[in-house]
């Protein structure tokens, strides 16, 4: 096999990954939007049962857990000596294990509200229109050395966003279960 096959190969790959990244950031974004767009306003602010956060809060984790993540993607970065998706493992067992509870780290735990429903979903939005961005156009194998991601490392760009995508699975599940108790009839 020549040099220039397999450096074609190897864009092919990339390409298939990249495209594969953004349909699925996509895809959690749509997620994520509908089910927080189809609550009443009202129905945004309720608490669904003890110790729960309101869907409000939730989007506003979101928004909080997201928010620095272009700065950071787009921040000091360097070459990678080590497997660019090394810890996308470790981040998919951390959230998609959907019977672990963990407690937020400080700084993206949401406020009481009230939290305005229209406002959430415009800065969700815009959000993801930026992560998306650098996701589409930058080069993905880069180590970010602005943040390193709470006991575990400083992440590739690849790997940051595979946070914003198994974070927000996670969050939708989260979100679609509050939706159903704050929308479930009462007197039953």
């Amino acid at each position: 096999m020549s040099a220039n096959s397999s450096s074609s190969e190897t864009q092919s790959a990339e390409a298939m990954d990249r495209k594969q990244l953004l349909h699925d950031l996509d895809q959690t974004e749509q997620d994520f939007y509908a089910v927080l767009a189809a609550l009443q306003p009202a129905q945004v602010n309720t608490v669904p049962f003890e110790g729960s956060w309101t869907a409000g809060q939730v989007a506003e984790h979101i928004l909080m857990s997201e928010s620095g993540i272009p700065e950071t993607l787009l921040g000091s970065t360097g070459e990678t000596d080590r497997p660019v998706a090394q810890f996308v493992p470790v981040i998919e067992s951390i959230f998609l294990d959907f019977t672990a509870k963990y407690q937020s780290p400080e700084f993206i735990i949401p406020s009481d509200g009230p939290h305005d429903q229209q406002q959430l979903l415009e800065a969700f939005k815009a959000e993801r229109a930026a992560i998306r961005e650098v996701a589409a156009n930058e080069d993905l194998s880069l180590t970010c050395n602005d943040f390193e991601f709470p006991q575990v490392a400083y992440l590739t760009r690849w790997e940051w966003l595979q946070f914003v995508l198994c974070h927000s699975i996670r969050h939708t599940r989260q979100l679609r279960n509050i939706s159903e108790k704050v929308s479930a009839p009462t007197g039953r």
